[in-house]
């Protein structure tokens, strides 16, 4: 039963992030106005060390500020489930049971080491990170930071170009 569920939730995903039409159903509009402008880390970092330079009413001033101008709405696990239940005709249990063992087997698989690659929607892979100094931002005493393996996601083509009509 559990194999009849993940290829109905990994054909859901599918249909879900590679049709226009369907995009509609994550309450996402697709007009370049709508679109919010997300900032970089840079910008981000720059805008922290600004910040605890100044007083505290400034801090709260700059941050409603923040808040204004950039609104990202998230689609959180339930509306995900419910939408994958209304994709498929299963109910919401079956979706969720489905969609758990599909981020379990991409999860076991990917940190396995093997690359997944979903046509239409992108690939998921393990980078290596090598060996690196790095510095304490606290103190700025130079560490040693560890190899490690990071996993990562790769969005196809299409996928791109569902995010960026615009172009």
């Amino acid at each position: 039963m559990i194999n009849r569920l993940l290829l109905n939730a990994v054909a859901a995903l599918v249909a879900l992030c590679t049709l226009p039409c369907e995009v509609a159903a994550f309450g996402v509009s697709r007009g370049a106005e709508s679109r919010v402008s997300r900032p970089s880390s840079t910008t981000m970092y720059a805008a922290k060390k600004a910040s605890t330079k100044k007083s505290s009413a400034k801090k709260s001033s700059k941050k409603a500020a923040a808040s204004e101008e950039e609104e990202v709405v998230n689609f959180k696990k339930a509306a995900f489930v419910s939408a994958l239940a209304e994709k498929t005709g299963m109910t919401k249990a079956d979706s969720d049971i489905a969609l758990a063992a599909v981020l379990n087997v991409i999860a076991t698989e990917v940190s396995a080491g093997k690359r997944i690659a979903l046509p239409g929607f992108g690939t998921f892979k393990l980078n290596y990170r090598a060996a690196r100094k790095g510095r304490n931002p606290k103190t700025g005493e130079e560490i040693d930071i560890k190899a490690s393996y990071s996993p990562s996601f790769s969005a196809s083509k299409t996928f791109k170009e569902m995010a960026n009509p615009d172009r």
